[in-house]
């Protein structure tokens, strides 16, 4: 997107109100179509306009020096013979969208940025000028153009009706599902973790907040502030009810005190080792200066500008600042995956910065789902219903409604899936299928054939034509078009899938699925191997048409409904995935789901709730172990363990701090018979207990 500003003046100048006039009745600007200047030579004007400018471009109208109106460019150039000479002259045109007219509250910001720029007034020559550079009026532009999009922002919401009305719903239940004591200890919980915060604030301000209060070691006599030093109050402490926001490396920090105890790490001075002289100085110049900076501004916009051009490189900590700041004005979410996924389908815009996505995706939030600017409680649990909401629309989608998850066990694909579909479905069972696939699964199970079902009185086998798992899922979603079903398949990779799904297979595909949301459609039905024996029973007996899933011109069909999403879940330690044929991969978004160490760290507790003090370290350890198998011993990737293994350790650690006897008991206990299995495919039996022990030095060796 460029900005560019424009004046629609002819040699007579028209009023303001003229102008105004032509943007709401016509909803064009426009230009003529050539003209020579003061040399007698042709102005570019008119091919800047007609070739450089865009769809979506964004144009200040303006009356010489007076802004009239901010407008988005909706078409391409054309002529216009239809005009009036008096009113709208200009045959040269392109059709564009009122954002906003100028009002006094947009003279106050031009005011202020004149006076920033030392200027008196815009830019006024030309007829149509492009925006490039730093000046007073480009800034103005911009300023004026997020300022608009913030006015406007529930005409730019892209949900629909249906979808707003389903997001209210899941919003309502998520509400009511979380437990009324949770609901104190959050409420409790902001206003301790808030009223600390107002600690560090205070001595932001005033210029007292020092080295040791910003980094430190939490063990350390010196850390006594909220949550020991500053990142980790802004990192770990606030991450309960206030989200996580882990800057990816403790040295995106800028400045960290190193383990030494004596030494820092300076980031951008590529120092590792700073005496503490030369990291207060670094510090005080730097740091503090600019959290001083970002606390000091009121005005959200003017915030987000702040963060996003500074030279920080952990931005999440300072969107952390952000929150506590202003709880109402920003989501307490700090990943760029979840934010842009929320964006895309939330807003029709242009943001580019995750803090100005996630200040944009709370506005249309607390007014779409009615949160009240003070209800701090509901304003940090819509960040958690937000992200849970992102996370379950991730799994599977209308683009891709096949999915298979895999990784190593213990990562957590069934508990994703589960929690996800409870959480879309809005807990209605009905709407989700989950089944567990094996060696003897087969094509009668899952689509439709003869079984035995039960004895004759003269003790012989009676067989039946019944409906399989599958079929029978697709016949309930087909009643239920305006609703979304989801078929889940455990262990997908342990059966036949080619003689499981047979000729139905090419069905799966998003492009042949049959779209139920039109009545009577017989597009991308087809027969099955059974359809005629389907026939002939319901030829016998009428009551048999529930055996079909629908009867085009007397002939039974099979179909999967588009309303179906199909997901898949797999160890592929036990398979790999190379061992699914072509055609069934093809079908498929793959998604691979990983050891968490995140949530190592943040689910392995202490009794109530509370943090291991080395939980860190732990976590390091974990990370350790899975690296020793997947590069050491060479195993791969798929040979590690997932982070549900690891989190065992809350309930061995007896004390809050955990220790190498811990480990050897968990290792023991949960790791070594897995890890030996995988061992003897690889080494001679005589060196699996070497391995083992060396897998064990590796795993505790992170624990001093």
């Amino acid at each position: 997107m460029n900005y560019w500003h424009i004046q629609l003046h002819p040699d007579n100048r028209l009023s303001i109100v003229d102008l105004i006039s032509i943007l709401n009745t016509k909803k064009v600007i426009g230009l003529g179509e050539e003209w020579n200047d003061r040399n007698n030579n042709p102005v570019l004007d008119p091919q800047y306009f007609k070739k450089d400018m865009r769809i979506g471009d964004v144009v200040m109208v303006r009356d010489t020096v007076t802004p009239v109106a901010l407008v988005k460019i909706e078409s391409d150039a054309f002529i216009e013979k239809n005009i009036d000479e008096d009113f709208d002259w200009f045959k040269l045109r392109r059709k564009v969208s009122v954002l906003n007219f100028f009002e006094d509250s947009d003279k106050n910001t031009l005011d202020e940025i004149l006076k920033k720029y030392g200027n008196k007034h815009i830019q006024a020559p030309g007829t149509l000028t492009f925006c490039q550079g730093d000046n007073a009026t480009n800034k103005f532009i911009k300023v004026w153009h997020k300022k608009s999009i913030y006015k406007n922002i529930m005409e730019s919401l892209k949900l629909s009706q249906e979808r707003q009305d389903q997001i209210k719903l899941l919003w309502t239940k998520f509400k009511s599902d979380t437990k009324k004591g949770e609901e104190k200890y959050r409420t409790d919980e902001i206003a301790k973790l808030l009223n600390d915060w107002d600690i560090y604030r205070v001595k932001i301000i005033n210029d007292t907040l020092t080295l040791e209060d910003f980094t430190n070691i939490l063990n350390n006599p010196t850390a006594t502030m909220p949550g020991g030093y500053l990142c980790n109050f802004l990192e770990r402490t606030t991450k309960t009810v206030f989200g996580s926001s882990k800057p990816g490396n403790a040295e995106n920090f800028e400045v960290k005190l190193n383990n030494d105890n004596d030494t820092y790490f300076i980031k951008s001075e590529k120092n590792h080792k700073a005496t503490k002289v030369e990291a207060e100085t670094y510090f005080n110049t730097n740091i503090k200066v600019l959290l001083k900076k970002i606390i000091e501004e009121k005005d959200p916009l003017k915030k987000i500008e702040i963060i996003d051009t500074a030279n920080y490189s952990a931005k999440q900590i300072l969107m952390k600042v952000a929150v506590l700041e202003h709880v109402s004005s920003f989501l307490s979410i700090y990943s760029t995956d979840v934010l842009n996924s929320l964006y895309e389908e939330f807003i029709e815009g242009d943001a580019t910065g995750n803090l100005d996505k996630s200040h944009q995706i709370m506005t249309v939030s607390k007014k779409l789902l009615e949160i009240q600017e003070d209800n701090k409680y509901e304003l940090t649990l819509l960040a958690w219903f937000l992200w849970q909401y992102s996370t379950a629309n991730a799994i599977a989608d209308k683009d891709n409604p096949n999915v298979i998850m895999y990784g190593p066990p213990g990562t957590g694909k069934t508990y994703a899936v589960i929690n996800s579909l409870d959480f879309v479905c809005q807990g209605d069972s009905s709407r989700f299928e989950i089944l567990q696939f094996h060696p003897s699964f087969t094509y009668e199970d899952f689509i439709e054939g003869i079984k035995p079902k039960g004895v004759s009185k003269d003790g012989n086998i009676r067989f039946e034509l019944v409906n399989g798992v599958f079929k029978n899922f697709c016949i309930k979603a087909k009643k239920n078009p305006n609703k979304e079903y989801y078929f889940v398949v455990d262990e997908i990779n342990r059966a036949n899938l080619s003689s499981v799904f047979g000729e139905t297979l090419s069905l799966l595909e998003r492009d042949y699925r049959h779209d139920v949301s039109i009545a009577d459609n017989t597009k991308n039905i087809i027969r099955t191997q059974y359809s005629s024996l389907i026939d002939e029973l319901i030829s016998e007996n009428p009551l048999k048409k529930d055996l079909a899933y629908a009867i085009d011109n007397n002939v039974v069909k099979f179909g999967v409904p588009s309303n179906v999403f199909f997901i898949g879940m797999m160890n592929d330690v036990d398979k790999s995935i190379d061992a699914f044929d072509l055609a069934l991969r093809r079908r498929f978004k793959w998604i691979r789901k990983d050891c968490d160490y995140d949530v190592v760290e943040e689910e392995t507790k202490f009794k109530n709730k509370e943090d291991f003090n080395n939980i860190v370290y732990y976590k390091k350890a974990c990370e350790r172990l899975n690296n020793y198998i997947s590069y050491d011993l060479g195993l791969g990737k798929s040979y590690e363990f997932g982070h549900s293994f690891f989190m065992k350790m809350k309930d061995i650690a007896k004390r809050k701090e955990i220790t190498q006897n811990n480990m050897e008991v968990l290792f023991n206990l949960y790791l070594r018979p897995t890890l030996k299995e995988y061992l003897r495919a690889v080494f001679a039996e005589s060196e699996l207990d070497n391995k083992l022990n060396d897998a064990l030095a590796n795993f505790k060796a992170a624990i001093n």
